[in-house]
Parts: C-alpha cells; structure tokens; sequence
C-alpha cells in the first residue's frame, strides 16, 4: 500500500481525530505555521493539507483579505479540509491533487502566485522529491517563503518506534520494512544536509532547517493517544481491522512499553522533527 492508499484508508481517522492528535504533537505541529508567520491578506498555499486545521489556522492569520489554498493527493482529506475551512469562515478553498506535479497557480483558479507554502509532514511522501521541490518554488511569488516540518530520524522518535514495534508483536502481523533512505517514507527527510541540498537545488535560498525537540504528549492513562496514533499510523488498517479486546490488549501492551515516560501531565515520550524554511530569490 503506498502513501496515497494508506491516507485514503485512513483519512476518516484523521478527521475524526484531527484536533485530538494535534494536542498530542505539540511544538512538532506548529513550528512551520509559527515560523512562516503569516500576515493579514497573504495567499498561502497548504500543502498536504489533511483534515484542513492548518489551513483553518492560516487562514484565521491572513483574514480578513488573505486566501488560503488547501492541497492534498487524497480526495477524503481534501474534502475535510473544504469543511473545515467553510465552518470556520475562512476564505480560500480546498483541491485534490499532486503537489509535486501540479501546476499550483492554476488549480487554485486565481492566476496568482503565492506570497508562502506552508507543509506540515506532507513533503516527504513525494516519489522524486527534486522535480516536486522545483515545482512548489514555481507557485511562490519572487521573495516568497516556504515554511515545512519534516520528521527527524526513527531513532530520535521512540514515540513512533515504541507503539509501532509493541503493536506489530501483539497484533501479529509482519512489520513492513521502512523505505530506504531518499524514499518516499515518513523519514525520508530526517537528513538535514541532504534535505538542504533538495532545496537549494530546486532554486530556494536562506535554507535553514532547525531542529524541534519537543515531547510527543499522551495524556492521562495513555491508552486513547495510543489508539489514537495507531489509528492513524502505518498498522490502522491491521488494528481497527482487530477485534474489540486484540485492540484492548495491543493498547495494554503500549501503555506499558511507555510507562517509563509517564510523568505530571501523563505519558510525555520523546520526538524530533526539523522546521524548514526557504525563500524564493
């Protein structure tokens, strides 16, 4: 199943669960928006958008004048973030399609480039990240800016790693290898150099990509952010598939690999992403 199946899939869980899961990452979820620092009347394109809160966010920064347009691969998220935006009055507008390939100006219908790209962990499932790069640098304005978060490496997310690893073992299913590094995958970005290379070979400068390193938040016991994540994650489809107590005891088994992370405000695990940021010259 590639990336675009796997969100198709799960793309109601994401919905559902879109506020609850943000809570849980925290920093790792706001960094790109707080360092793109949108202001009153910016276009801003929202790539990967998924259920549309980011775009909801950017668009409540751009108001009253800005536009916000909300872009991802799978018609289930898009049409999320189409209700999101209408709910909360946003002006801009939601559209299915590729980001690596399309032509960004012309889907949003308005003939206008962007003023800023906003991504959170929607750039590393492109299949030729180089080409897709490029492409989003059409869609800037000259002296516009990109603002991305990206995952850092597995090691450095015990959060993913821990509740992957125990859910495999108690669900019963093989684990499917992590994609070679430069694949398309979660971690395809984790190198920070190699990451700045792809930019800066796409025709952005100032590159800074800065390291978040925040703690992944499952709060009180634990158990509904570990459901929540499993959902979500690369084995949803193997554990919402599961029966009421298989689910019952996977999320047993998380919570007490995690237990050694509880602390005041519940189950605090460690996570790493970077927070890049580029400019069209």
């Amino acid at each position: 199943m590639d990336a675009e199946q796997h969100f198709a899939t799960l793309a109601s869980v994401w919905d559902d669960q879109a506020e609850a899961l943000d809570a849980s990452m925290g920093e790792h979820g706001s960094a790109a928006r707080t360092a793109l620092a949108a202001a009153p009347g910016e276009r801003i394109v929202d790539i990967g958008c998924g259920p549309g809160l980011s775009a909801a966010a950017l668009g409540a920064a751009v108001a009253p004048d800005g536009w916000i347009a909300a872009v991802d691969i799978v018609p289930q998220m898009a049409e999320a973030a189409r209700r999101r935006l209408a709910a909360a009055g946003i002006s801009g507008a939601a559209f299915t399609a590729d980001a690596g390939t399309a032509d960004l100006i012309a889907v949003a219908g308005q003939g206008r480039a962007f003023d800023a790209v906003h991504s959170r962990f929607g750039l590393m499932f492109f299949p030729a990240p180089k080409p897709a790069f490029a492409n989003i640098f059409r869609a800037l304005r000259p002296g516009g800016r990109l603002a991305a978060s990206v995952w850092g490496h597995l090691a450095d997310n015990p959060w993913m790693e821990l509740t992957t690893a125990t859910a495999t073992q108690a669900l019963g299913v093989d684990r499917a290898p992590l994609p070679e590094p430069g694949r398309p995958g979660p971690f395809s970005l984790a190198d920070p150099d190699s990451t700045a290379a792809l930019f800066m070979g796409a025709g952005f400068d100032r590159v800074v990509i800065e390291p978040v390193s925040a703690p992944f938040l499952f709060p009180g016991d634990g158990s509904e952010a570990a459901a929540r994540v499993l959902s979500a994650g690369p084995l949803g489809a193997a554990f919402l598939a599961a029966s009421d107590s298989q689910r019952a005891d996977v999320i047993g088994a998380i919570v007490a690999a995690l237990e050694r992370h509880r602390g005041a405000e519940g189950i605090t695990v460690p996570a790493a992403s970077w927070c890049i940021t580029a400019r069209r010259p």
